[in-house]
């Protein structure tokens, strides 16, 4: 399965993205990491593609404390989409 995360944050992109890299090898756990990619939208936007996804593995991996902090840090909130390649 493959994953588009639309996400908005409050604080900025770089503390985001800093976050982001903290989590790749984490993220490595549930999905293909070497085609990841998160991309800034605008000053409160962000997307993300995950490809390869075993979504009840990540379910389990971002309902962490630490992860629920990175979040309310961040105040990120992420609404989640499956997507897959054209002509599939």
């Amino acid at each position: 399965m493959n994953i588009l995360i639309k996400g908005s944050f409050k604080t900025t992109y770089e503390a985001v993205h800093k976050e982001w890299l903290n989590g790749s090898e984490t993220r490595a756990e549930c999905c293909d990491e070497s085609r990841s990619i998160i991309s800034k939208v605008d000053d409160y936007n962000y997307i993300a593609l995950l490809f390869d996804v075993d979504f009840e593995k990540m379910l389990t991996l971002m309902a962490t404390p630490e992860r629920a902090e990175i979040m309310r840090e961040n105040r990120i909130k992420n609404e989640m989409y499956q997507f897959s390649p054209l002509g599939q």
